[in-house]
């Protein structure tokens, strides 16, 4: 892989799943930096969707245009759920390589995994428009739900920086 887009889950006027004093787009966002600071130093080419907490309405756009290899979309969950989850395409297997590949890792820093998933529309295609619109393989991840005792894993910087070095693995 040469290039790789990272997608940074919501901002500015949408904070995400807001729960246990944790916004989403606050994680996501310390999340993505340290993916990027990771991918960078292994020499990969990255273009991230947003640096700051700003508003984020054109990344499938900016994704497409700087042709890719990969897209990573980071965000995290809500729900009252437990554990890491990714999406990935209905279509074609490379999305599911790269999600399970991240999921190894994810589990390796001891997070549990709810799986590689995918979810259709009512017309059979892509459910998320992040991985029906890119033009490359795409994997939403979320890393915990922030809902539930699971936020204890990613309730600390050192935690959220952990998970985006596992991401970059």
């Amino acid at each position: 892989m040469t290039k790789v887009f990272i997608s940074v889950g919501h901002g500015g006027s949408d904070p995400g799943a807001f729960a246990n004093g944790l916004k989403e787009k606050d994680l996501n966002l310390v999340v993505a930096l340290k993916l990027n600071e990771e991918l960078l130093r292994h020499g990969i080419t990255t273009l991230m969707s947003r640096s700051k907490d700003e508003e984020d309405n054109t990344k499938i756009v900016e994704c497409n245009k700087f042709k890719p290899d990969i897209c990573v979309d980071v965000h995290f969950n809500a729900g009252k759920g437990d554990g890491f989850e990714a999406f990935c395409s209905i279509f074609g297997n490379e999305g599911k390589k790269l999600a399970q590949l991240i999921e190894a890792e994810v589990k390796a820093i001891g997070q549990n995994s709810r799986g590689v998933k995918t979810k259709k529309n009512s017309n059979g295609r892509d459910y998320y428009a992040m991985i029906r619109e890119t033009s490359c393989p795409t994997v939403i991840l979320e890393g915990a739900f922030l809902d539930s005792a699971d936020y204890k894993f990613v309730d600390t910087n050192v935690e959220q920086e952990a998970l985006g070095v596992a991401y970059a693995k």
